[in-house]
């Protein structure tokens, strides 16, 4: 479910972009035990959303992250999406978009050496709605 407003940016001028808020039942459960080893502190994840607009062929937000250290519970459990960073497009390219794409990924932090990247398997795909919704949120 996302919920759209059009709202003023401003922190570069006074135009109108997009602003969405999501509540989304994803439903993600992944265990990261097996991605530990003797050089791995910690594991950084994150949930992407990724779309298409006519000014950007490409954006990608971060909407949600959690750091999972070596000592704690090193399953992420993400059943609900309630984001932790705004989802605010530079343009008009959420209204009526139909490709936004969520994808789980993270990054595996060594005690020493390089620092891979990791993209889950799977993602979901939301349509979002062609109107502007008058609440506040």
């Amino acid at each position: 479910m996302f919920n759209r407003k059009d709202v003023s940016d401003f922190t570069t001028d006074k135009t109108k972009r997009d602003l969405a808020t999501l509540s989304h039942n994803v439903g993600v459960k992944v265990d990261l035990s097996q991605v530990f080893n003797w050089n791995v502190k910690e594991i950084f994840s994150y949930l992407t959303a990724e779309y298409s607009s006519d000014l950007n062929a490409v954006n990608q937000v971060v909407l949600w992250d959690k750091i999972v250290m070596r000592e704690n519970d090193q399953v992420v459990d993400v059943p609900s999406v309630e984001p932790k960073y705004y989802f605010f497009d530079d343009s008009r390219g959420l209204i009526g978009n139909s490709n936004v794409t969520l994808t789980l990924s993270w990054n595996v932090i060594p005690n020493a050496g390089r620092l891979p990247r990791v993209q889950g398997i799977g993602s979901t795909v939301l349509n979002l709605p062609n109107t502007y919704s008058g609440s506040r949120f």
